[in-house]
């Protein structure tokens, strides 16, 4: 196994987009958001994808709707339309990924998720370009099995990741996606370093892998940390204090 023992991704409890909470006004995937984990020495779920001008941002759902005043896809939007919105009712901004990595610093480590996007085939090497001088800790993970073999082929040495769930039934997509998000079949090519599964299914024989940590995702209260804490190396968790369970 390539994960030292000292990696954040077995040390350190993994805050999801952020140590965010919209009741204290901090939105999830904001520099609040960021801030608040750092000054806990937490690790940093966060996410990256393009702008329609081919900039990376920080910003997690296909669509605006949820966490903006706007509506319709992300990608449909410049760089700089994107910077003029507000996240959830809030003066904090979309980041964009440059400039994020610059406020963080390598204060956190920091776990960077690649979100699929078929309008453009160069996010892998556009977000290893943006981290070429980063100095800081970090490991990047993806649903799209492409990307973390494009990590591999591109940057063998950055320790990568798998996501993978079981989908619901009544989720729409083809039923040989929904069965790759389980059975993540291309594990032989990718050889992740990790495998990030959705604790709700937990425990899957498939989740856990030779020469593979296992973090899961996302503990959101104690019961659900207490009930999967034995069956995983760490945990990426939002509302609850990892630490003191």
């Amino acid at each position: 196994m390539r994960i030292p023992e000292n990696s954040f991704l077995r040390t350190t409890p993994i805050a999801h987009r952020g140590l965010h909470d919209i009741k204290k006004g901090i939105p999830e995937n904001s520099y609040a958001a960021y801030q608040a984990a750092i000054d806990k020495n937490y690790a940093i779920e966060m996410d990256v994808r393009f702008s329609k001008d081919g900039k990376l941002v920080v910003f997690h759902d296909d669509t605006l709707d949820r966490t903006t005043e706007a509506k319709g896809p992300a990608i449909s939007k410049t760089r700089n339309e994107l910077l003029e919105l507000h996240l959830q009712g809030t003066q904090q901004k979309i980041p964009v990924f440059e400039e994020f990595l610059e406020f963080v610093g390598g204060k956190a480590p920091l776990l960077i998720e690649l979100k699929n996007v078929p309008e453009r085939k160069d996010l892998v090497r556009a977000t290893l370009a943006a981290l070429k001088n980063y100095k800081g800790e970090f490991a990047l993970q993806s649903f799209q099995p492409k990307y973390v073999y494009q990590m591999k082929k591109q940057a063998p040495q950055i320790l990568r990741g798998q996501l993978a769930t079981i989908p619901l039934k009544e989720e729409s997509m083809p039923a040989v996606q929904k069965w790759a998000l389980k059975n993540m079949p291309f594990h032989f090519l990718t050889k992740p370093d990790f495998i990030s599964f959705n604790i709700a299914n937990l425990p899957f024989s498939k989740a856990r892998r030779k020469n593979a940590l296992l973090l899961g995702w996302t503990a959101r209260t104690e019961e659900e940390y207490l009930r999967v804490k034995p069956m995983i190396d760490n945990v990426i968790f939002e509302y609850i204090t990892p630490e003191k369970l």
